[in-house]
Formats: C-alpha cells, structure tokens, sequence
C-alpha cells in the first residue's frame, strides 16, 4: 500500500456521490429488455427456492431415515423426501442455466445500446473538449470503464440478485423450519451489517481512484507512441520513461489499495460465517439434547448456515466488482452527460448548396478562459471568390477558418453564410457544404480509394479515379503495389506527406464543397509535389468560395484577394500587387520570404 494512504484515510474521505442514481442509470439500459429480463427473475426465483429447499429436504431424509431405523421400517420409505431432493436438485440446475442465458443475452443488448451512446456522444463534442482531453483518458473510458460494465450487465448483475434472492429464501427457509434456530444463525448479521458499510465507504473511492490512474497511464503511453520520433531525436528516452515510471507507480499504488480493500472484506465475513455456524452447533445441540429439535433440523441449519453465508460471501465478492463498475460508470456518465459546447440550436434550419458568401461581423474570440485571440473582425468574402490570409506565426488564421466552419463558436459578433448566422444552421448542413485540407492530412486505415470516397461514399471507381486524376496523385497511385486498393495503414503511415496531400486533395475534389478551406496545405511538401498541388488548385478552386491559409506567399499569388492578419486583427487588405505596393506588413513578410 503506498505510503500516506491507509484504508482509514480512505474511508474518511469524500463519500461517493449519486450511488443510487449511478445504479438506477445502469438498469436503465436493461429496460428495454425487460420483458427477457423479467422472465429471468422469474427463473432466479426458481433457482432460489430450489436451492433453499434443498437443506430442509436434506434434514427430512436424515429424519426419516432415524424414524424408521427406530420403528425398524423399510428403507423404501427413504424414496420419496430422497426423490424430492432429487428434484429440487434438477430443478435449480435447469432454472440457474436459463437465467443465465436470458440475462446474459439482456446484458450484452443493454451494454451494446450503451456503447452506440458513448460513440454518439463522443461524435458530437465540440473540437476544444478533445483539445482539453488527453486521448489515453479519452480511450481509458471507452475502453477500460465500459469493459467493467460489461461485467457487471453480463454477469454481475445476474449474480449479485441471484445472491441476494438466494439469501432471502434461505432465510425464509430457515424461519419456517424452526424459529429460535434462524434467530441464533441471525445474531451475528448486525456485525456483518457494520463491515458491510465499512467496506462500502472504502472501495467505492478506492475504485475510483484506480480508473483514474488507469487512465492517466494510458493518456502517457498514448503520447508516447505518438511522439517516440521526437523522444529519440531528442535523447529523451530515459526522462520519458522515469515519467512513465512515476505514472505507472501511481497506477500500482492504486490497484494495491483496490485489492487491499478486496484481500480484507472477504476474510472478515468467513470470520463472521464461522461464528454463525459455531452459534447454530452450539445452539442446536442444546435443543437436540433436550428433544426441542430432531437430528435432522440441526444438520438442515447446518445447510441453511452454509447456503446463507455463501450467499453473503458472493455478495461480498461481488461487491468489489459492483463499486469497480460503479466508478466505471461514473466516468462514462461524465463523458455521456458532458454538453457539446457548439451545438445545433433549437431554431436552427437546413441549408442545401450555398452560394458561398461568408461575411464577419464584429467578430471576437478567445478559447476558454484565455485571453482574446481574434478582435472585431470585420470581413464580407464573396462567393466563388478566393481570399488567402496571411501573417505571422499566432496571428489568428486558424482560428478565423475554423470559426468558418463551426468548430467554435465566436465569443461576441457573429458569422453569416448567404445571410444566415452559423449559430442558427445545422451543423450537419454546413458541413456538407465544406472541405477542408489541413497541413497534416490524416488518412484512415484502409484503402487510396476508401480515403478518397470519405466525403462522398456513394462516389463510383470512375469518379474517385478521376478526381485523383485532377489532384494529379493517379501517377504515384498507379505505382503502388494494389493501386487504389493499397491498404495505407493507421494515418496514412506507408504514404510520405505529399502523397498524403494530394489523396487529401482528391478528396476535397470528389466531395465538391461550395466552400473550400486549405489550411498550409502546401507548407510540408517538397517543390515538386507543390507544383502538383497548384495544378490541382487551379481545377478545386474554380466556381467555389476558398479561404486559403498560406506561409509561401508564392502560393496566394493568383488569389483574388489577400488579407493580412496580425495580433488578432486584420490589418491589410488587399490584391498581391496592392498589398506589395503599400510597403506594409505584407510587403515585410515578402522581403523576409524573397530576400536574396
């Protein structure tokens, strides 16, 4: 156990929240299913009363077999409570092997219902969640946390009921067989009660406090597989593994302190089960001695004992995996209930192929808390026109493009599109008017041709070879080994970054936006693959609006007009020649970019 951290401090701490409601959310996926779900019960409660009656059927054959030792009866008087036996028997065999099917099949439909949410969910956060997020967290919770649902909706949940109906026939049982016998078996639950509730305050937190740590490793190796490159460039190998180290240190400590709380419970309720049956053989011998109670009654409590304790003992076992699917589950609803910070509005309508004129006015924005990054911009863009932006490094194109196309809201003013405010349209619709070409395309694992076909997936094999035709990327195409059915691999691995580029730029072709946005889609490719691209360019950007973002001047030279951002502000405005002729913050960018 680490040090600082006790099982007392532990229970002292902040106690979980919204338990019930937590629980009440889990079984809420089973509702569908309810009527499967329902018709198991009925069979737990078979299961149940078959495995109850079976210590009092025990202690009838005893008792009958001691009746006619002593009237010298025949044996064939055993027959009958044995054949019941025998049947009780089967009967709890045959009605355990059908609730566990049904339940089963209701909680891997529920877990299903609930792994379609999570995506959905994830689908629809806002770009800036996933800029707060670290993706290992991310996957930790769509993977490790829905993974102990998946237990406990499959199994768990059918085997905590099933422990708990089991313990309350027992008990009936036991009541109906004889009184003072089920009181004495019962004196020690109070304890049991106390231990129970200890536990509960313990773990919960504890469990928590695992899957957190669970996922603060798997955010680190995600990293780290992401920026290995860099890490051995840099000869940052052994500072990144002692990082690692300090993470999974932490995520040791947790499960030590997790499986501390799960080492202690159990022992303590056999201790308590061993009292229990000390108390009825005690007790029960007294009364047999006394001719209060047969033989066979005590060996039944004997039974009723074991089955009852056992019973607790699945739930105590059970109860480590129930506060880990709790604390699972808490994550996950945090992820389902966290708001999309740009959503569709209520009022908001469809658009079907615009015009493409985009207009800001008195716009400002700044990301989260910080300070203000874009201020009062003032922009009218013309359909079919192509306007590139420039300026230096942090100056606010990116964020101007993705206002552009909803990835944030703007903290004051708003942006049109053919006169409608973005906040007021769908989402869905304006994207569909949209494509964008970043500076790190990212490619899918799958084929040239699947990757071409994204924006558009009802595209032919003729049109996805023609539009890549146009991007003039057919050449390095045809050379690979299966031509468009080459697999590229996770992000496009096997593919350098201008072919990357030019698949990307196919399918910004294919999919045949009104709106185009190209984000430094040439800065990271070579002279040639740049002259490819321009090409390119010169089919994409006919009769649609273009916002291209741009270091190499060179590349914005035929655009039909340029504004120059700087500090969060447009500053120039202006065609090539103009902005060169007013020796402005342009003309010092050319000279920087053309000295010499």
């Amino acid at each position: 156990m680490p040090r600082g951290t006790s099982l007392t401090s532990l229970a002292k701490s902040d106690r979980p929240a919204a338990t019930r409601y937590a629980i009440r959310r889990l079984l809420g996926y089973l509702w569908p299913y309810r009527r499967e779900a329902a018709v198991a019960v009925f069979w737990l409660l078979v299961t149940s009363a078959a495995n109850a009656a079976q210590p009092a059927l025990t202690g009838l054959v005893i008792d009958t077999a001691v009746d006619a030792a002593e009237a010298g009866a025949s044996a064939r008087v055993l027959v009958l409570p044995s054949a019941l036996l025998l049947a009780a028997a089967v009967v709890g065999w045959w009605s355990q092997r059908t609730q566990i099917l049904l339940l089963g099949q209701a909680g891997q439909r529920a877990l299903f219902d609930l792994r379609e949410q999570v995506f959905e969910a994830v689908q629809r956060l806002s770009v800036a969640f996933f800029e707060r997020v670290e993706s290992g967290d991310l996957m930790s919770r769509l993977i490790n946390d829905i993974e102990t649902l998946n237990s406990f909706l499959s199994q768990g949940f059918r085997r905590v009921l099933g422990a708990a109906l089991g313990m309350t026939a027992t008990l009936a049982g036991m009541l109906i067989v004889d009184w003072r016998l089920a009181i004495a078996t019962l004196v020690v639950v109070p304890v049991m009660l106390v231990a129970t509730r200890l536990f509960g305050l313990i773990a919960r937190r504890a469990f928590r406090r695992r899957q957190e740590a669970i996922g603060d490793v798997s955010a680190t190796l995600a990293e780290e597989l992401a920026g290995i490159k860099v890490a051995q460039a840099f000869n940052r190998t052994e500072a990144e593994r002692s990082a690692f180290a300090e993470r999974n240190a932490a995520n040791r400590d947790a499960n030590i302190v997790a499986s501390a709380v799960s080492s202690a419970f159990s022992p303590t309720l056999a201790l308590i089960s061993a009292m229990a049956t000390a108390l009825v053989a005690a007790f029960g011998g007294w009364l047999a001695i006394r001719g209060l109670v047969t033989i066979g009654v005590v060996v039944a409590f004997f039974g009723f004992t074991r089955s009852f304790f056992n019973s607790i003992s699945q739930l105590s076992s059970l109860y480590a995996e129930t506060q880990s699917a709790l604390a699972g589950s808490e994550r996950v609803f945090e992820l389902l209930d966290t708001p999309a910070e740009v959503a569709d509005a209520p009022d908001a309508i469809e658009l079907d192929r615009v015009k493409g004129h985009i207009e800001f006015r008195d716009v400002c924005f700044g990301y989260g808390e910080g300070p203000e990054v874009l201020h009062e911009i003032q922009l009218a863009i013309e359909a079919g026109a192509t306007l590139a932006i420039v300026g230096p490094t942090g100056a606010g194109k990116t964020t101007l493009v993705n206002l552009v196309a909803r990835f944030y809201d703007p903290t004051s003013g708003s942006v049109l599109l053919d006169g409608h405010d973005l906040r007021h349209v769908t989402m869905r619709s304006l994207r569909r008017n949209l494509g964008v070409v970043l500076q790190d395309p990212f490619l899918f694992t799958g084929t040239i041709a699947d990757n071409i076909r994204y924006g558009r997936q009802d595209a032919t094999a003729l049109e996805v070879r023609t539009a890549a035709e146009t991007a003039n990327a057919e050449e390095f195409i045809e050379r690979l080994p299966d031509g468009y059915d080459t697999v590229v691999g996770e992000r496009g691995a096997t593919l350098s970054t201008g072919q990357r580029q030019l698949v990307a730029f196919a399918r910004a072709i294919l999919a045949d936006p009104a709106i185009l946005i190209l984000d430094e889609a040439t800065s990271s490719v070579d002279t040639r693959t740049e002259v490819l691209i321009q090409r390119a360019l010169r089919e994409l950007l006919v009769d649609r609006t273009s916002l291209i973002i741009a270091h190499r001047l060179s590349t914005v030279r035929d655009a039909d007009r340029i504004v120059v951002i700087e500090g969060g502000r447009i500053v120039e405005d202006g065609t090539y020649d103009a902005l060169l002729r007013l020796d402005g913050v342009f003309a010092k960018l050319h000279r920087s970019q053309f000295a010499g």
